[in-house]
């Protein structure tokens, strides 16, 4: 009997011992895995360092490759990239065991360097979602950090804007002379107007004279010029955000807590109980696609706005873009002033993009124009 429960004991302990030894086989076979936030897609500014350092797992004893175009960089498990040249730049880590590899590929948008000289959106509803800003002074930073990291500022309703310069004037060559990236596909068009100024009096700030860059929509009847709306502070939070325009017209930035439950759609960062943003409207083409509310569409225009899904300026990836973003080209060429006339720049220093409709869409919001990012494409 005793020999028979010794021999029991030593069959059970042979059978964790071996399980012991499967489950660590186990743990110790899978092949390692990198883990990087977001889709690995980076803007950066000419001269920047970018350190890149994703996550890995299953990793123990193994060996890393950062290589571009077959060339290796680095063995080592982060990478820091230097900015030296405008364009894209596709990186390829490469981690490695005995149990297997994997790899993922980093692309780098290098521009040039810019600022946000002011960031003052219309309510939307995505006017202060997953960001906190409370002074203009905030508001361009936030605006300027999400654009660096290919991630859109959203101008909101009518009027909205933000102003960005950059290190060097862009100059007026032949075909297009800067890009703006904005989120359009087909039947998703959300335009807005693109103005450029000079600094004519050399103190590096936007002060100056605006010219707009004329498009398929100019001189049009349906067209307006010098257009305004007033939006009002709700008071409360969860309220819509009421506007009035200088032609009789009233309305409202719906809120939609269904998808964006901020307190308010109106910027924190404007102090004043209202405020007034003009420029020039183009007439509205969204409808309901089956009259029941299910399906909007919001057509593109044909040439010279930005966030549109124009056949005819909408760039293809290369030419200024990355993947994350749909850029339409600008000539400075088109510049008019603000009589409508034709005005000759042999360069600009700023560029202001500013949402050109005035309406909505019902459960999809107001049309709001997103900016990836302005640069140079020369």
């Amino acid at each position: 009997m005793r020999i028979f429960l010794e021999y029991i004991i030593v069959c059970v302990m042979v059978i964790i011992s071996s399980s012991c030894n499967i489950d660590e086989e186990i743990t110790t076979s899978l092949p390692p895995k990198i883990s990087i936030e977001g889709n690995g897609s980076y803007r950066v500014r000419l001269g920047d360092e970018l350190h890149l350092a994703p996550r890995y797992e299953n990793s123990d004893e193994a060996t890393y490759s950062w290589s571009i175009e077959g060339v290796e960089l680095s063995n080592e498990p982060t990478y820091t990239f230097t900015a030296q040249s405008k364009g894209i730049t596709k990186i390829l880590l490469t981690v490695s065991t005995t149990s297997g590899s994997d790899s993922r590929t980093f692309s780098i948008t290098t521009i040039d360097r810019f600022m946000v000289y002011d960031y003052t959106p219309a309510p939307g509803q995505f006017i202060g979602d997953h960001y906190t800003a409370t002074t203009p002074t905030e508001a361009s930073t936030v605006a300027l950090q999400r654009m660096q990291k290919s991630q859109y500022v959203s101008l909101g309703g009518f009027g909205g804007y933000i102003v960005v310069g950059f290190d060097h004037s862009i100059t007026n060559g032949e075909g297009y002379d800067f890009a703006v990236g904005g989120n359009s596909f087909n039947s998703s068009s959300e335009p807005g107007i693109v103005w450029v100024m000079q600094d004519e009096n050399g103190d590096g700030k936007p002060n100056d004279t605006w010219y707009e860059l004329a498009g398929s929509e100019t001189g049009k009847s349906t067209t307006i010029r010098n257009y305004a709306v007033t939006y009002y502070r709700p008071s409360g939070a969860g309220m819509s955000v009421q506007w009035v325009d200088n032609m009789g017209g009233s309305g409202e930035i719906a809120y939609l807590p269904t998808y964006h439950k901020q307190d308010y759609y109106y910027p924190e960062w404007i102090a004043a109980e209202s405020y007034t943003l003009s420029g020039t409207r183009l007439e509205a083409r969204n409808y309901d696609k089956y009259g029941n509310g299910a399906m909007w569409s919001q057509p593109p225009y044909d040439w010279g706005y930005a966030d549109n899904y124009s056949s005819i300026d909408r760039l293809a990836e290369g030419e200024g873009s990355e993947s994350t973003a749909m850029p339409n080209g600008f000539d400075i060429s088109k510049a008019i002033d603000h009589r409508g006339e034709s005005v000759e720049l042999g360069f600009v220093d700023f560029v202001k993009v500013q949402t050109a409709c005035n309406t909505s869409s019902g459960w999809l919001g107001e049309n709001s124009t997103e900016v990836f990012g302005i640069y140079d494409i020369k």
